[in-house]
């Protein structure tokens, strides 16, 4: 990113730019306050109007537009009692700043007389109560006291006069009111109710309601401490709220802004779930300042979307969650789970779902100043399990933070360790970066780390599934990959079955695309595994439409193959699945009888027969096995005649052995047990009707 662009993006929490357009639509609000703060005159007595807000509401920025529409003849300045410590230093620094503000020379006569004024006045102050019925009889004390020295009573009423001489309006400004310790709180509203009493100074000064409250009820100084800013402001006026369809507007606005930072688009269904997003975030928009970290916060951590190759309407989401549901956020690893399914388990098989109102209340207590339905709404945009109102907001999407896969991105904004980049698997899909690329993918599929390899090949088919142009490279490819791990059993955790899937459906796309022939998928995969992804080659919805079709394909070249090579199939272990593919694709009649001259005796037969024993794998906490029979296959290719004639013997020898078919540790199985299972699967079939 350009420095200049880094710089723009840095947040800070100044006040917004008056010279801008009123996005906030206050300038109504804004006209009011000047109309009201105009008719005060300079001959009126010191008035306070407040401008009261919570902290980030604006009210710095509504003080800059008040003092741009004043009249001229208004003198306006900025007092910052923040930056005192005590008594003292306060009234001297009020008195500068009016000093300063009228024009005088603080060396001059009339300056002198004002910071004598203070330094008088200043040790009295903290003796004044603030509120209440002391102050009246307190204050008359301070003027009394004050004019049993004629010198400076005498100065009072001077300096009083020679303002009023001066025939201009004064207007205070106090801004951050709410950042003062109790006590300098106290003493503030003394110098304003006391000190500056001074007809036509007038104050304006901006404070959050709440935040002062807290401030007097811990100074312990005072009676009611909700009703005392009445006392000392005469006219406070609210700060307005951001208009809902304001605040919708600006986070639309934020959105886009990220969208040509990142140089990103929405298609058709992320515009539906961005009008969900903006239509949920733009209601919580309360302040001004929460608005511009938002858009900050987004904006500086937007090339994350890209690095970290995020869905952007997701990270959009999660940046709100950080920022204004900070406990909620660090919740969502914890909670997952239940926000991906939406059911919590009750027993082994049964599970219970998680209503509306407890994802409230889970909200609730992860993060009390959250806002509560807000929030929950949405959750329910960025994870399946939660409904609100009775539907169903999520929509699926690539790279989603429901995925258990990508949401580590979405907390480290970066792709974790764990984790594949897209980018990478993208660019070996489409021969981008060369032969590096593909190497470094290789690493990850042939590497030691099963989940990170499964992981990788997940991707590929992800990315690749909507993608149905041939391609003999990825064939290759993927052929190659598996050859490397062709080695290891098929496990829970082992990525070989996943693989043998993503291979099967670029050889499914090859074949139809005339790019691969069944000759060259066999001499690229070997006999044994081209005939295990046959099944897996048609199972692709886009391949069921061609299923006949590549079946005959199969079906036709092993036919070609059997006049000359049963015996090499047969000694293989393969004639069973040959047989199989054969009489899916082609007609029965054309293998009907055709091992009858392999068959001379009755050990001849059940030699035969095992060679069509199949043994399925199954995966759980251990790999076991369990034996089939391939009747069907076993009962063409003999005829009849072959059949009835060892049906006798068949019959006499079932049942003399007892075992287990399933349930072995290993295809290494006991040859009595194998023709134990043979003869009773021929049995079997002998006295079917």
């Amino acid at each position: 990113m350009p420095d200049n662009q880094s710089q723009r993006l840095h947040w800070s929490d100044a006040p917004l730019d008056v010279d801008a357009d009123d996005s906030l639509g206050r300038s109504s609000f804004v006209a009011t306050v000047v109309r009201r703060i105009q008719l005060a005159t300079a001959d009126d007595p010191s008035t306070v109007f407040g401008l009261v807000g919570a902290w980030g509401s604006g009210k710095t920025s509504i003080l800059k537009r008040i003092r741009i529409g004043l009249a001229d003849d208004w003198i306006v300045a900025d007092f910052t009692p923040w930056s005192s410590g005590d008594a003292a230093s306060m009234s001297l620094e009020f008195v500068t700043t009016l000093i300063d503000a009228l024009g005088l020379e603080l060396k001059g006569a009339k300056g002198r007389k004002l910071l004598g004024y203070a330094a008088y006045a200043a040790p009295l102050l903290g003796a004044i109560p603030l509120v209440g019925a002391g102050v009246k009889g307190s204050a008359d004390q301070v003027l009394k006291q004050l004019a049993s020295r004629p010198p400076w009573h005498k100065q009072f009423d001077e300096l009083s006069a020679q303002i009023q001489e001066l025939g201009k309006r004064v207007l205070i400004v106090v801004d951050d009111v709410d950042r003062l310790g109790g006590d300098e709180l106290l003493t503030l509203l003394k110098v304003l109710r006391l000190l500056g009493r001074f007809r036509g100074v007038h104050y304006l000064i901006a404070y959050d309601q709440d935040t002062v409250e807290d401030l007097l009820r811990s100074t312990g100084s005072v009676g009611r401490s909700a009703s005392f800013m009445e006392k000392i402001v005469q006219y406070p006026f609210e700060t307005p709220p951001i208009p809902r369809a304001v605040a919708t507007r600006l986070v639309r606005e934020s959105i886009e802004a990220l969208l040509a930072e990142t140089d990103l688009q929405l298609d058709e269904g992320s515009l539906h779930r961005a009008s969900s997003l903006i239509n949920i975030v733009g209601p919580m928009i309360e302040t001004p300042r929460t608005l511009g970290r938002f858009r900050q916060h987004l904006l500086a951590f937007g090339p994350h979307v890209v690095e970290g190759q995020l869905d952007l309407l997701d990270y959009v989401a999660v940046t709100w969650l950080r920022l204004s549901a900070h406990g909620v956020w660090a919740k969502l690893g914890q909670w997952h789970e239940l926000l991906r399914t939406g059911s919590r388990p009750t027993g082994i098989l049964e599970s219970e779902e998680v209503t509306e109102a407890e994802w409230e209340l889970s909200v609730s207590q992860a993060d009390p100043s959250a806002n509560v339905r807000g929030t929950t709404s949405l959750l329910a945009v960025m994870f399946p399990g939660v409904k609100t109102r009775g539907y169903e907001s999520y929509v699926e999407h690539p790279r989603s933070i429901a995925d258990r896969t990508y949401f580590g991105r979405y907390m480290l904004l970066a792709i974790p360790e764990d984790d594949v980049s897209d980018e990478l698997i993208a660019d070996v899909i489409y021969e981008r970066g060369g032969p590096s690329r593909a190497a470094e993918l290789s690493v990850i599929i042939d590497g030691p780390n099963d989940d990170l390899a499964d992981l990788a090949i997940s991707r590929y088919e992800a990315l690749r599934s909507a993608d149905r142009s041939p391609s003999l490279r990825l064939a290759t490819y993927l052929a190659e990959r598996l050859a490397t791990r062709g080695g290891e059993s098929e496990t829970l955790a082992a990525p070989h079955g996943r693989l043998r899937v993503v291979l099967a459906r670029e050889i499914a796309l090859a074949l139809i695309g005339r790019t691969m022939d069944v000759p060259s998928v066999v001499s690229l995969l070997g006999e044994k595994r081209a005939l295990d992804l046959v099944w897996l080659v048609v199972r692709p919805l886009f391949a069921r439409e061609h299923r006949d079709e590549l079946i005959r394909m199969f079906a036709d070249y092993w036919f070609g193959q059997l006049p000359e090579r049963i015996a090499e199939l047969r000694a293989a272990g393969l004639l069973a699945d040959v047989m199989e593919v054969v009489l899916a694709g082609r007609p029965h009649d054309d293998i009907a009888g055709l091992l009858d001259a392999d068959v001379a005796n009755f050990d001849d037969y059940v030699r035969l027969a095992e060679t069509f024993v199949r043994f399925a794998e199954w995966v759980g906490s251990a790999v076991t096995y369990e034996m089939s029979f391939a009747d069907k296959q076993f009962a063409i290719v003999l005829s009849e005649s072959v059949h009835a004639g060892f049906a006798p013997r068949i019959k006499e020898e079932s049942g003399q052995l007892t075992y287990e078919r399933d349930d072995h540790p290993s295809r290494d199985i006991d040859p009595r047990i194998v023709r134990a299972f043979t003869i009773d699967s021929l049995a079997a079939m002998s006295f079917k009707d």
